[in-house]
């Protein structure tokens, strides 16, 4: 089954699956809080959204007055996103496209940032990162930059989750750096490639690292979403904790999820 094929079955419940749910709007929410520390005192920008879902991000930069280009490969993942919308703002223009046709698609078009958010970067090989980083540069402005939130290579919940569960397996299933078969459905897998901070720089030649922070440090991945439902003392006091990393870089690659910020490299 192809990537897009893989995730239109995702298309359907995903919102209530992950955007909707505790962990998801938790880890959410850390991520806008990242993209609003540099959001702000910008104006209004142009920005592409890769991976883009169902769409939530995409309607909440438009929100806030940006003009949003939001894609992703998944047909079915679009139709979701367009049948959403606020009053009294722009609506994001959603088009169907796979990374390997962004540049293709948009060569006549420019942005202030491109944002991916929740690993759509790590179900792309490195040497189609690498591919990605060419077309990146030449879709943005000459000070345009990149946020990306990607999967935490070394997740201590991942970790001690699995090994409670005498799972060795999945324990370290990111340490590795061979692509992972995650599983969407039970009929149903996807090619993940854990990265790194330093592997995922390397494919990103043309960028420089200005900002790596946590999203998901002690928020827990959202298999742990049931455990969370059933504790929701714990889970509030796990979001404050989490509040409390916003000046933390060093733990980035523990968390679930690492929020890098990319500036585009002038020749």
């Amino acid at each position: 089954m192809n990537e897009q094929a893989a995730f239109d079955v995702l298309a359907a419940d995903y919102d209530t699956s992950f955007s909707q749910s505790l962990t998801g709007q938790a880890q959410r929410a850390v991520s806008r809080q990242r993209l609003q520390s540099f959001l702000a005192g910008k104006g209004m920008l142009r920005i592409l959204e890769i991976n883009c879902g169902t769409g939530e991000d995409a309607w909440w930069l438009a929100s806030l007055g940006h003009t949003v280009v939001a894609t992703d490969q998944s047909d079915y993942m679009i139709q979701e996103a367009k049948q959403k919308g606020s009053s009294g703002t722009s609506n994001p223009s959603f088009i169907t496209c796979s990374f390997d046709q962004l540049g293709p698609t948009l060569q006549h078009e420019r942005f202030d940032l491109v944002f991916s958010n929740f690993a759509g970067l790590n179900c792309i090989s490195p040497a189609q990162l690498v591919t990605l980083n060419q077309e990146l540069q030449q879709l943005l402005t000459k000070d345009g930059h990149i946020a990306a939130v990607i999967f935490g290579k070394y997740c201590w919940w991942e970790t001690c989750y699995y090994l409670l569960k005498a799972d060795g397996r999945n324990a370290f299933r990111r340490w590795t750096s061979k692509p992972v078969a995650a599983r969407l459905t039970d009929n149903v897998s996807q090619p993940v490639y854990y990265y790194s901070i330093s592997r995922f720089m390397k494919s990103m030649q043309q960028f420089s690292l200005l900002e790596k922070k946590p999203v998901g440090l002690f928020i827990p991945p959202s298999y742990m979403e049931h455990s969370m439902r059933r504790n929701r003392r714990v889970f509030g006091l796990l979001v404050k904790l989490e509040s409390l990393t916003r000046v933390i870089s060093l733990c980035s690659a523990l968390a679930d999820h690492t929020y890098l910020l990319l500036k585009k490299r002038v020749p």
